[in-house]
């Protein structure tokens, strides 16, 4: 087995970790803010939270589906910028750090 070949692996199972932590914690959260909307209370919901939600659902799909594509560099530079834009949370770290490991796993040959 080569470095190279661990090194995907490795990003591999970041990349599915991360996903799958992304959509939990944005399922989790939906349920959390429809229990919020069924209050009597009279306030105006914010469409921030299933904003950032559905964000997170998505990109917790392509997380999934880009593990499977870690030779494709183009692939990993998106997973790159998503994991940028959600790194407040433990799935968007995860994301970013695997799709960092499979660019360099890509481009340097060891």
């Amino acid at each position: 087995m080569t470095t190279n070949t661990s090194l995907r692996s490795i990003a591999r199972l970041l990349l599915i970790i991360g996903g799958i932590i992304l959509i939990l914690e944005a399922i989790l959260q939906l349920g959390v803010d429809l229990r919020g909307l069924l209050d009597l209370a009279p306030r105006v919901p914010s469409l921030d939270v299933f904003t950032s939600a559905i964000v997170s659902i998505v990109v917790g799909i392509l997380a999934l589906i880009g593990a499977g594509q870690i030779r494709n560099p183009a692939w990993s530079i998106i997973l790159l910028v998503l994991g940028f834009l959600l790194i407040g949370s433990l799935g968007g770290i995860l994301v970013f750090i695997g799709a960092l490991i499979a660019l360099v796993a890509t481009f340097v040959k060891l």
